[in-house]
């Protein structure tokens, strides 16, 4: 990221519009044998969402054949006009039109890393807004869980994207809906305790009763109001009612909105739940900023939480070394040099 484009990241929050989603259309499973099976096919039936009906002609006859594969999941995206289940299979990456209700049924809320076993074949879409153009997908037709992935979960992300009023790239904080779905009570103990001084593009508002609060994005994607809420605050209390060190942290509540002269931001999250150890592990990707002397700093840190069924302990915490840098807040200087 350009210098200059720290500023407008401070400065301005995106504004983030979700469009109507519609339902893909229902597909007729045809019956198959109780018996039979079928070797993963996917490797000779690539071609993912790459075809178009309107120049390439097709044997319908591929159109019938049901398919099966087993691939590690990575996510949903119901972002388009249909949804699409997203995973990777010998480094590739494979996405699946889909038309299931995996918030309200558990055989299908996958968490990253899970393999699973997919049953799709050939069919065609129509594009939104332009019937005339037919496209050509997998389409799932059912999928199971075969194991359970032990990987770390992508959290958080950055995006850059692109904004009009400022006539340039702002980098933003993506939250894995995905894995919200899934999170257990201590998963999101761990993460509201980590978020609870760290920045995460907060911005000022106001509450239910108008009364001005502080509204930070991890915090409200864990359901915990804002900050420094009487939401947030009785909840981390209470799941870190035996850790000492934690409690006196929770004493004090910081309020840093994302204009703050001083400040600290998330570029990454990884979070890995180990049932067998009762652990939970967060790494993640710090930036800090400071306006006034134009400089900044990185470091990565990694938090390693104890768990039982109604509480939880930080056991160990480790901090890189910091990299210092210096920042260039002319925003019409030209340069080339990232953070």
């Amino acid at each position: 990221m350009k210098y200059q484009l720290i500023i407008f990241v401070l400065f301005l929050s995106a504004c983030q519009q979700k469009s109507d989603l519609k339902t893909a259309p229902e597909t007729e499973i045809p019956e198959r044998k109780p018996n039979e099976e079928r070797q993963d096919t996917i490797e000779t039936q690539q071609g993912q969402n790459q075809l178009d009906s309107t120049t390439i002609q097709y044997d319908t006859k591929l159109f019938n054949e049901i398919q099966t594969d087993t691939i590690e999941f990575m996510d949903y995206n119901d972002d388009f006009d249909y949804g699409y289940l997203n995973g990777r299979k010998k480094g590739k990456n494979l996405s699946f039109v889909y038309n299931w209700y995996w918030t309200e049924n558990q055989e299908y809320n996958f968490r990253p890393g899970d393999l699973i076993q997919v049953e799709w074949k050939m069919d065609s879409i129509l594009m939104a807004g332009d019937e005339e153009v037919v496209n050509v997908v997998e389409r799932a037709l059912d999928a199971k869980k075969i194991a359970s992935g032990n990987l770390p979960i992508h959290f958080l992300t950055r995006e850059d994207s692109y904004d009009e009023s400022v006539k340039a790239n702002i980098s933003s904080m993506v939250i894995n809906q995905s894995y919200l779905h899934n999170i257990s009570e201590p998963e999101r103990a761990a993460l509201g305790y980590i978020a609870f001084d760290i920045g995460n593009e907060c911005q000022w508002g106001y509450d239910s009763q108008g009364k001005r609060a502080l509204y930070c994005q991890i915090v409200t994607a864990l359901n915990l109001d804002y900050q420094c809420s009487d939401t947030q605050l009785d909840f981390l209390r209470k799941w870190f009612t035996k850790d000492r060190v934690a409690n006196e942290k929770l004493k004090s509540c910081p309020t840093i909105p994302n204009t703050a002269t001083i400040q600290s931001t998330f570029d990454e999250i990884l979070i890995q739940k180990d049932e067998s150890n009762k652990t939970i592990t967060v790494n993640s990707k710090i930036t800090g900023i400071n306006i006034r002397e134009s400089k900044s700093w990185k470091w990565s840190q990694t938090d390693v939480f104890e768990y039982s069924q109604d509480n939880i302990a930080l056991i160990d915490s480790k901090k890189s070394e910091l990299t210092e840098s210096k920042i260039d807040l002319n925003p019409d200087h030209d340069t080339n040099n990232d953070l």
